[in-house]
């Protein structure tokens, strides 16, 4: 029986392999952009639009029941690239230990702050939890919009991988404004959730944020996208070769106009998914320009490492290929489950019934 399943699958050759992990790798970020923004963007708004307890405990258990959940996205981004690319893993902690660290750290303290929210009544204590969740979210969507501008922009490695970057060059402008972009990406998918999940004052609040952060995220997107094609070396290139590729930076920008149209006509769950489009297409424009390299150097092309150098070995990428294609539809269900349970509006209260 094993011998005939491994013959079933020699088509799966080494080169075939290392793309179609690189597709799923796109995939599951993309994904991990989509189902956890409206969460981080909770936490970034409400010390700005929670003006009581009620108010607070109504955002929480908005999220609540979800944020969990969509962690493990970011669990299946780190362990696939940890299996299907060790080298790039490991050099992408090594060449950004700190950015990752502060990451952990914001991930711990967002964590930590969600579900402590509900369960002290100290008014002191839950403003330290509810400052802990603006800066834990802040934090996760800043450290994400500027590695993943620098994975796009290139990373300073030399010829044998040799990192030469600084800590500072890591925040270079067009690194600053994909974290920006990220951060307000977030913090309007979070105001469009609450519009869509809450009764009450809260929600008019919420949706009101939406309609102006909404406008500002479509002018970030445009010189975000402008600066990526007109002053990022060899970002063009794949798209050059491969016209279609431009169906992504165009499905950005439609998406965010039509996110300030239906937020603007209160068309509330339409702009919500317009939002969620937004970061979708612009992670995957960028990711679309770096291909086939995983980790691309800004010093020369061939000193970066692509998809072919980075893979493990033919067997593990074969057992992991039919490991994912069991484990994460399942994933999809539960998730899904997740929210049909819980797609009821959540009214002001003191009490968490999750």
């Amino acid at each position: 029986m094993q011998q005939e399943l491994i013959k079933m699958l020699e088509f799966l050759t080494q080169d075939l392999l290392a793309n179609i992990w690189f597709f799923l790798w796109c995939v599951i970020w993309g994904v991990y952009f989509i189902v956890d923004s409206f969460s981080l963007g909770a936490g970034l708004i409400t010390p700005f639009i929670a003006s009581d307890k009620k108010q607070r405990i109504q955002i929480q258990k908005s999220v609540g029941p979800f944020w969990g959940g969509n962690e493990v996205w970011l669990i299946l981004a780190a362990g696939g690239t940890f299996a299907a690319f060790p080298l790039v893993f490991s050099k992408m902690f090594t060449f950004l230990y700190l950015p990752m660290m502060l990451l952990l750290i914001g991930l711990i303290m967002r964590g930590i702050s969600v579900e402590y929210l509900h369960k002290d009544d100290s008014p002191k204590i839950q403003n330290i939890l509810m400052w802990g969740w603006f800066t834990g979210s802040l934090v996760i969507s800043l450290v994400l919009g500027v590695a993943f501008a620098n994975f796009f922009k290139g990373l300073a490695i030399a010829d044998n991988l040799v990192y030469q970057g600084t800590l500072l060059g890591l925040f270079s402008p067009y690194a600053l404004i994909g974290g920006l972009l990220f951060v307000l990406i977030s913090a309007t998918s979070g105001a469009l959730w609450i519009k869509v999940k809450t009764e009450g004052p809260i929600g008019t609040k919420a949706g009101e944020l939406a309609k102006k952060s909404s406008i500002v995220v479509l002018v970030l997107a445009l010189v975000y996208l402008a600066y990526s094609f007109a002053g990022i070396a060899n970002f063009t290139v794949n798209y050059s070769a491969t016209p279609a590729f431009y169906v992504f930076p165009a499905l950005a920008v439609i998406t965010a106009i039509l996110a300030v149209v239906f937020a603007k006509q209160e068309k509330t769950f339409l702009a919500f998914c317009c939002n969620l489009g937004v970061i979708l297409f612009i992670v995957e424009t960028g990711l679309a320009s770096i291909y086939p390299y995983m980790l691309k150097s800004s010093i020369a092309l061939e000193y970066g490492i692509d998809i072919y150098q980075g893979a493990s070995s033919q067997l593990t990428l074969t057992v992991m290929l039919l490991g994912a294609l069991v484990f994460v539809p399942l994933v999809i269900i539960y998730q899904l489950w997740a929210y049909t349970l819980f797609r009821e509006k959540i009214r002001e209260t003191e009490t968490v019934d999750y």
